[in-house]
């Protein structure tokens, strides 16, 4: 018999590429963070009232997006890996099947309890197999725009960060 294998070299170029994309979101993020940070202490100045945390709260949203959308891409990075794990960890999860059928016929009733638990082990291990296509979510229209808006925002609070700590320092 065969064996099926999937082929992911040649992604290094695409990989390092993403991996510089997951850095400069990161960094983008945690500006804008700073960015929120001068605009809170701003508000602050005379005094931080519930409608200064929910603005501030809000002007976070940009900022999370990106470490999402930063974190979706990681994961991204990962398929080829799992791709490559894939035909042998199937193959090592179907004999564990089989093993448990067995089990569950030798056994009847009283022993149901053990198999249900050796099968929550087999179906939570094939998750990573059947949610390969997940982190591909992150390429849908919706969720890309959403991160485009975000850093359109991230970089206008980056330069009210920037006015407000010179309201700060000048105030």
């Amino acid at each position: 018999m065969q064996r099926a294998g999937i082929r992911a070299g040649g992604f290094e170029g695409l990989a390092a590429f993403v991996r510089g994309a997951v850095r400069a979101l990161c960094w983008l993020a945690l500006v804008a963070l700073l960015g929120v940070a001068a605009i809170a202490a701003t508000l602050a100045r005379g005094g931080f009232e519930s409608v200064d945390a929910v603005v501030t709260i809000v002007l976070l949203a940009p900022s999370a997006i990106l470490l999402l959308f930063a974190a979706g891409l990681r994961e991204v990075l990962r398929l080829p890996e799992r791709l490559r794990r894939m035909p042998s960890q199937g193959t090592e999860q179907l004999s564990e099947l089989r093993r448990i059928a067995g089990a569950a016929r030798a056994g009847g009733f009283r022993r149901a309890p053990s198999v249900l638990w050796r099968l929550r082990g087999v179906v939570g291990s094939s998750r990573d197999l059947v949610g390969f296509a997940l982190p591909l979510r992150v390429f849908t229209p919706g969720f890309l725009g959403l991160a485009a808006l975000a850093a359109f925002f991230s970089l206008i609070l980056i330069g009210g960060g920037c006015i407000a700590l010179t309201v700060l320092v000048l105030g």
